[in-house]
């Protein structure tokens, strides 16, 4: 048996969703596709012919035509698991437009040239709305992560920024405090400088009443 040649959409599972499933006919859509460059004959068959009505059963379908099956679950059934039955497709290639697809079938011998079968699920309203529940609590906690997060990382911002600021007064602190170190030095100095004026403007007076005084006495041996 060959690759499945023809396009399922939906293509992998059968979906019946609502709170009359089981009370009342509920139906699905599948499309059948054929894409390829052979016409090909189809046939559509379920697990259990008293669960679901398949309509139409069998067909034609030429090169890029394509056919809606509707496959309805019966009233008055008890609903099954999910996963327990299946739909089936088979298809065979022909060549003769003028026959139909149950003649195609019947003349037929051995295997279909390609089988694909997709799986039944059933949801009911209230497992739809727990799924949706269950969804919305589950991008609530997501949200309350994010937010959690957020507020982690603006902590640690304002942490890092007090740090910052910190470090910041620490080296002001420690630049204020040479700061002060050299101005003492320099009001020492000025000190130094006050307290020695004094002394060498004494040193000098002396010097120069020295000088004075060994003129005069200069003077007065001239005289003599």
């Amino acid at each position: 048996m060959g690759d499945f040649i023809l396009t399922l959409d939906p293509p992998q599972r059968v979906t019946y969703i609502g709170g009359k499933i089981g009370t009342e006919p509920v139906s699905t859509t599948i499309k059948l596709s054929n894409n390829s460059k052979e016409r090909c004959a189809f046939k559509v068959k379920c697990t259990s012919n008293d669960l679901f009505r398949i309509r139409p059963p069998i067909g034609n379908l030429r090169p890029g035509d394509n056919q809606t099956i509707t496959v309805t679950f019966n009233s008055g059934k008890s609903v099954p698991e999910s996963g327990k039955h299946y739909v089936a497709f088979y298809y065979i290639k022909v060549n003769d437009e003028k026959k139909a697809a149950r003649q195609f079938w019947s003349e037929h011998k051995g295997e279909p040239h390609g089988t694909k079968r997709l799986y039944v699920d059933f949801k009911k309203d209230d497992d739809e709305k727990k799924e949706e529940k269950k969804e919305g609590g589950e991008e609530k906690k997501e949200e309350e992560k994010k937010e959690e997060k957020k507020e982690e990382e603006k902590k640690e911002g304002g942490e890092e920024k007090k740090e910052e600021k910190k470090e910041e007064e620490k080296k002001e602190g420690a630049e204020g405090g040479e700061k002060k170190e050299e101005e003492k030095k320099e009001e020492k100095k000025e000190e130094e400088k006050k307290e020695a004026a004094p002394e060498e403007k004494k040193e000098e007076e002396k010097k120069e009443e020295k000088k004075e005084g060994g003129e005069e006495k200069k003077e007065e041996e001239k005289k003599e």
